[in-house]
């Protein structure tokens, strides 16, 4: 019986050693491909549009997080108190064929501003939606900027969710000057920052017939941050940066998923019979101090994942919009009535006119 226990004493100690070293190894593997940017990163610009100085004053814009073609109505997800990982095969094909038919549907639009879109992850079954999207839309060019890259992502441990490539993405009608990835230099404490994303924002630069720049910049900032302070930061950065371009005499528009919602959002002018909800961190008075908060109040861009979507009980809200400098003048802003069939969010639309 000693015996016994002994070699059972033995193999647990060896298990556990095990156990500690695969951990170890694991964890090495995750600090060693962990996805290092630079501050400041020059992007390619993919394809090649005729017209490099804008010589009109009026543009449209879309911004639209397709949340990777994984977060169409039937799905919850794992991290917000829902219990799946991603579609299944033939969901995934029906959200991303419906993303792509709502793009089709907008191709006419000057600038289209996408958040999630994956290139190699298994979440996706390895689709690379950056070609798709450019696919459907022959007649802009486009650069993308990675925010998530991670080998292997090891939650939730019934199903992990593995290896994820996945960024922003900007399409444009017309031939930027440059196009830039600006990194917002914030992260979780580790281990976690081992495994989550790299948020940034892409700024495209257009020359205008005026001699100043159009400053167009694709956003998507920070979740799972209950302090917020992660939020802060990132905000305070695109507040500098967006102030030091608007007193350059450059006009400044930045759209995407702010995570948060805008100042002025108000839950009772919600009338589309969805639950509403408010996250309780608003923007502090000094950040886009006198700047423009454009968004449709009467339409939710967002709902909760917690379960699959069902109008009247699913809580929404707006955290999609854009923030323009006070030299623009808005002309219209809608939210496409989705329904969330296709996406966890709705895409917004705005149409600006410049004050030369």
């Amino acid at each position: 019986m000693r015996r016994f226990v002994t070699v059972s004493i033995g193999i647990l100690s060896a298990l556990t050693g095990f156990f500690l070293l695969a951990i170890i190894v694991f964890l090495v593997f995750l600090t060693v491909t962990r996805y290092h940017p630079a501050p400041v990163e020059y992007i390619r610009v993919e394809g090649k549009i005729g017209q490099s100085v804008l010589n009109t004053d009026t543009f449209t814009f879309m911004s639209w997080n397709i949340g990777y073609a994984g977060l169409g109505k039937e799905m919850d997800f794992f991290y917000e108190g829902g219990r799946r990982v991603r579609p299944d095969p033939d969901e995934f094909q029906k959200y991303l064929h419906g993303i792509l038919r709502t793009i089709r549907s907008n191709d006419t639009l000057d600038f289209i501003l996408i958040q999630e879109a994956d290139i190699h992850s298994k979440r996706s079954y390895y689709t690379d939606e950056s070609m798709e999207l450019a696919g459907i839309l022959k007649d802009h060019c486009s650069a993308f900027a990675k925010n998530y890259d991670c080998g292997y992502v090891p939650v939730p441990l019934y199903e992990p969710m593995g290896e994820v490539v996945s960024g922003i993405l900007s399409f444009s009608r017309f031939q930027p000057d440059s196009a830039t990835r600006i990194d917002f230099g914030t992260s979780f404490s580790w281990p976690k920052r081992l495994v989550f994303l790299k948020r940034c924002f892409l700024v495209m630069r257009f020359k205008l017939e005026s001699g100043n720049d159009l400053v167009l910049i694709n956003t998507h900032n920070s979740v799972f941050d209950e302090e917020g302070e992660l939020r802060m930061k990132e905000l305070s950065n695109l507040n500098d940066f967006m102030s030091n371009e608007y007193r350059k005499g450059n006009f400044v528009v930045a759209g995407g998923d702010w995570n948060q919602n805008p100042r002025g959002y108000e839950m009772k002018n919600l009338h589309t019979g969805d639950r509403v909800k408010k996250i309780a961190l608003p923007f502090a008075s000094e950040i886009f101090d006198g700047w423009q908060f454009v968004f449709d109040p009467g339409q939710p861009t967002n709902r909760d994942v917690d379960t699959s979507y069902k109008k009247g009980i699913t809580k929404t809200t707006i955290i999609d919009f854009f923030v323009v400098s006070p030299n623009v003048t808005l002309e219209s802003v809608n939210t496409i009535k989705t329904g969330f069939e296709n996406a966890d969010h709705q895409p917004v639309v705005m149409k600006i006119k410049i004050v030369k």
